[in-house]
């Protein structure tokens, strides 16, 4: 006799109890079941199982503001003590700042190939500069300038002997951050490179441009220094408009192997959707999923930047387009199920570039703002919780995360004061140096 919770029992069960004869007798037949064989155990029924789904989901919803084992709450303290780089920071508008551990010799003439790193915030500007200063001591180090023929918009440090650099020219470039030789170089977009993304293990790149088009490149033997590895383009993905975020993630449902290849999630103008890219056997579309809580096709908003949670690696958060202040929504990739959804309060307009970035311990987020207020979200309850200003103007560029074992936050602003500008970098402590 089958056992109580066999399958066809529980709907033959169902069946019988709702007064379906009709169909129950046509079900019977079909498999061979008897009268006897369909007990009056209630225990276990259709209703019953799908009530512990529901409970299921809902406890899953629960740990999904429980990011950081419990750390649920915006942790203090956390980085406020703000010092003002050295005038020797670019005098033209900065566009992308980071923070990276480099091997740079304290000599420009200094030829040798081992050097220890140590951390270094990098900052590119307006005049194509790209500019690397000691992260403790604030030292110019270097100045690169013939790198682009064109501002830089995009930097990843791939490890700490080679950088990648995607400018307005279009080009990407491979280049070694301690001598400014340039190692390789891609002109696989026609407009502006905007984005470039790398898997959390270095192994694929993906860059996004406004000619409407992403690029997804395998890394190979990439060692320590800048002559072992190689690239391999993967494919083209062409869009109806311009890209505007991109990122590896892994759905949950798939962590379960250990050779999953990472989904390229992309986000564009015009579009309330998230698409995911599957890489092999070729760079093709494996599912879309709608940020619109609506579910209609009525466009109001784009997510503009997305990053995943530095703990797990479990959760994204987006930032979206919406006017006139900047919201952000919480989900897990893969999915089309909104955790949080609310206003950061940051103002923006049509041409501001939203960019949040998480608090190393999961707590919460920083996000800029076009009133030069960098607010800080509390994941739980999706409030602002701190607030830094330096002065009036835009936040231009950001970085978050561990140096050397404490917490930092750089912010990039363009700045205006008494009729002129003024471009500075801020770098945030926990506390005075």
């Amino acid at each position: 006799m089958p056992s109580r919770d066999n399958v066809h029992v529980l709907v033959a069960r169902y069946l019988r109890d709702n007064g379906y004869k009709n169909t129950l007798e046509a079900f019977k037949e079909e498999l061979g079941l008897e009268d006897d064989m369909i007990p009056s155990d209630h225990s276990i029924t259709l209703e019953s199982i799908i009530e512990q789904k529901r409970l299921f989901d809902l406890s899953r919803e629960f740990e999904a503001v429980t990011v950081a084992d419990n750390e649920d709450k915006w942790h203090v303290p956390y980085p406020d003590c703000k010092i003002i780089l050295p005038k020797q920071s670019p005098e033209s508008n900065i566009l992308f700042v980071s923070v990276a551990n480099l091997s740079i010799p304290p000599s420009a003439d200094d030829q040798s190939s081992i050097y220890p790193a140590r951390p270094c915030i990098i900052a590119t500007s307006a005049d194509r500069s790209l500019r690397i200063f000691d992260f403790n001591t604030f030292e110019l180090l270097r100045v690169h300038t013939h790198l682009h023929s064109s501002p830089i918009l995009s930097l990843v440090a791939l490890n700490e002997s080679v950088l990648l650099t995607g400018g307005m020219d279009g080009r990407l470039v491979v280049s070694n951050p301690a001598t400014g030789d340039i190692i390789a170089q891609h002109k696989d977009h026609q407009k502006y490179l905007v984005r470039i993304a790398c898997s959390e293990d270095m192994r694929y790149l993906a860059t996004a441009g406004y000619d409407k088009k992403v690029n997804a490149y395998s890394i190979e033997n990439l060692g320590p220094d800048d002559s072992t590895f190689t690239f391999t383009k993967l494919g083209t993905i062409s869009f109806p408009t311009n890209p505007e975020a991109i990122l590896f993630a892994t759905p949950e449902d798939e962590k379960s192997s250990e050779t999953t290849t990472p989904r390229l999630i992309v986000s564009r103008r015009d579009s309330t959707f998230l698409y995911y890219y599957k890489l092999f056997p070729v760079l093709s579309e494996a599912a879309r999923h709608n940020l619109n809580p609506d579910g209609n096709s009525w466009v109001s908003f784009c997510a503009m930047d997305m990053v995943l949670d530095p703990v797990e690696s479990k959760f994204l958060v987006v930032a979206t387009s919406t006017l006139p202040e900047m919201r952000f929504m919480m989900l897990q990739p893969g999915s089309d199920k909104i955790l949080q959804n609310a206003s950061t309060k940051a103002p923006q307009d049509a041409y501001s570039s939203a960019r949040i970035f998480w608090r190393p311990n999961g707590s919460g987020f920083w996000c800029n703002g076009d009133d030069g207020i960098i607010r800080g979200i509390e994941l739980s309850t999706g409030s602002v919780v701190a607030q830094l200003k330096h002065h009036d103007g835009k936040v231009k560029a950001m970085f978050a995360g561990i140096v050397e074992g404490r917490e930092v936050l750089v912010t990039a602003f363009q700045l205006t004061y008494q009729g002129g500008f003024d471009k500075s970098i801020a770098v945030w402590e926990l506390g005075k140096r």
